[in-house]
């Protein structure tokens, strides 16, 4: 069995409450309107691109397994509603802070941990 470091049980801890928000703002499938299937916490710019967006509520939204799988080889549907649904000015500013490198600490982790446990 995998050893899972501190960072990485922390990681998975916010990505847990990340997608609680995001099921409690969105209870279906922001792509395909499904609700009756297991629903993910999908990210419009994917996790491993960026630090500075990763951990972001306005990157994460609720997605059926299907479309979240989809979105690694075609980002335009989830790009599109996302456009539609928040504007473009939103998109480019997520683009752009994308586009930050930024180290985050583990202290910064526990930090975001307990904000999006109070939300």
């Amino acid at each position: 069995m995998k050893k899972v470091s501190n960072r990485g049980k922390l990681n998975n801890q916010i990505h847990a409450e990340m997608r609680r928000i995001a099921l409690r703002r969105h209870p279906y499938c922001v792509c395909c309107g499904k609700s009756e299937t297991v629903l993910q916490g999908g990210h419009l710019i994917p996790k491993k691109s960026s630090t500075a967006t990763r951990y972001d509520l306005m990157n994460v939204f609720t997605q059926c397994r299907d479309c979240n799988f989809k979105h690694q080889y075609n980002q335009s549907i989830f790009t599109d509603w996302f456009i539609k649904e928040y504007g473009l000015r939103e998109y480019q500013y997520l683009v752009e802070k994308s586009r930050v490198v930024k180290p985050i600490k583990i202290t910064e982790l526990r930090n975001i941990l307990e904000v999006y446990k109070e939300l």
